[in-house]
């Protein structure tokens, strides 16, 4: 979409909760609603530029999500595992030259089959996005590993802060000076002030709209959610953008097996950007 020599470029960020069998809820009916949703934003000239996903677990989800309306879809999980990165990427846009960083995997420890961390790779993706208005647009879409606490303390506190480092440094790099949009399941947000501060620091430069400050992500408004939490799932832009707009979206329930339910645990953040025409 263009405005008076700007582009605006519209970009969400969704973990849909896609874990295995018995550990999701609903799933199959889940996976349906997401897709009527990319579907119609796909259709709508005004909707989603690219849709970063994570926890796409299984291969069948990947299937179906790719077919959801979106012209391009990357996800470079591998195919003999049956758990990996889960993430994705979808387009309405050219998508070239895909790239992963993996994370060093966590040791098995105790509570493993509760928490899962150590059978999965959690990862980050890079793809170039090719605008027809805006030329090449870098995008970065990672899941850190997860918050689980042993009374007041974050165990992963460490790791999730050292995944984040890597990202940086690994995806700067590879942007350079091309025009960069990062997000995900941080898995941390304000309220985690040691985190942020490294956010802070790293991506000194990147903007996000005001709005982003006000909302959360994990909110006791969603039927899989018992209070409020951190907003953990992000969307930033570099320098290059001017903010437009920030704001929760695929919150809206859906009915399934006789009841009203959401789309996923989280609910999806978006974020609108304007850049100049080339």
């Amino acid at each position: 979409m263009t405005s008076a020599g700007f582009v605006i470029v519209s970009i969400l960020t969704l973990n849909i909760w896609g874990l295995p069998g018995k550990l999701t809820l609903l799933k199959k009916e889940r996976i349906q609603g997401i897709c009527n949703e990319l579907k119609r934003a796909s259709a709508n000239p005004e909707g989603w530029d690219a849709v970063m996903l994570q926890e796409v677990w299984l291969k069948e989800d990947r299937k179906t999500l790719a077919r959801c309306g979106y012209r391009e879809s990357v996800d470079l999980n591998a195919n003999l595992k049956l758990v990996d990165s889960g993430l994705m990427f979808l387009s309405k846009h050219r998508l070239k030259n895909a790239r992963r960083l993996t994370y060093p995997r966590i040791p098995i420890a105790p509570g493993v089959a509760e928490e899962g961390e150590a059978l999965v790779r959690k990862s980050a993706n890079s793809v170039e996005m090719n605008h027809p208005e805006a030329g090449t647009i870098v995008l970065a879409n990672t899941h850190l590993v997860s918050y689980y606490a042993e009374g007041e303390e974050d165990k992963y506190q460490s790791t999730r802060r050292s995944q984040f480092r890597k990202f940086a440094q690994w995806i700067k790099k590879l942007a350079a000076e091309k025009p960069l949009i990062i997000g995900g399941d941080w898995n941390f947000g304000p309220q985690n002030q040691e985190l942020w501060s490294e956010k802070t620091r790293l991506f000194s430069d990147f903007i996000v709209s005001k709005e982003s400050e006000k909302e959360t992500t994990l909110s006791s408004d969603n039927s899989f959610q018992e209070e409020d939490q951190d907003r953990v799932d992000h969307v930033f832009a570099s320098n290059h953008f001017e903010s437009v707009d920030g704001r929760l979206a695929m919150h809206d329930p859906i009915e399934a097996q006789g009841k009203l339910v959401n789309l996923s645990d989280h609910f999806g953040w978006t974020e609108t950007f304007s850049l100049p025409r080339r």
